[in-house]
């Protein structure tokens, strides 16, 4: 796992319960230089392997003074929970009705506030036997400033059958 450094300006939240979600939080804040965001072209995948199925890339682009989300990557395994592949596909033809402000702001905060985010979301698809997932979106920035791309992991909670009642 990266370093914990405790002099770097992102320590890892509390919230990150899960090993995977704190393995590419230290990746991400390792790769930081002088007070830099890191680049995407600085983040190898074969360095995590283990994480790929779950790894999406979203490009950030400013177009007549707003922002826009096109998904890049999105991992066989994200495909398998939510049964599409969204790579190539913008945030708005493909968010479900009533989840989409809630993405977007997700997103834009990561993206103005060039910080991570995480966040937990309920499953929108009846018929998917997963109950939520916890997502956590990091910026990268090409010249260390201007956050131009998002890394995000997605990672599922499974549903729990209810007892009889």
């Amino acid at each position: 796992m990266p370093s914990d450094c405790p002099g770097q300006p992102y320590p890892v939240p509390a919230d990150l319960d899960d090993e995977r979600f704190r393995w590419l939080f230290g990746y991400w804040r390792d790769r930081h230089r002088d007070g830099r965001l890191p680049a995407r072209s600085g983040i190898d995948p074969i360095d995590f392997p283990h994480l790929l199925g779950r790894i999406y890339l979203v490009e950030v682009v400013r177009r007549d003074g707003r922002l826009r989300f096109r998904f890049r990557l999105w991992g066989s395994r994200i495909r398998g929970i939510f049964g599409h592949d969204h790579t190539g596909c913008w945030l708005e033809d493909i968010a479900a009705p009533g989840t989409l402000a809630d993405i977007e702001h997700a997103l834009r905060s990561c993206t103005v506030e060039r910080r991570p985010h995480f966040w937990r979301r309920p499953m929108m698809i009846e018929s998917n036997e997963y109950a939520a997932t916890r997502r956590l979106v990091l910026p990268l920035a090409s010249d260390g400033e201007t956050v131009d791309m998002l890394i995000g992991l997605i990672i599922e909670e499974r549903l729990e059958p209810l007892g009889p009642g």
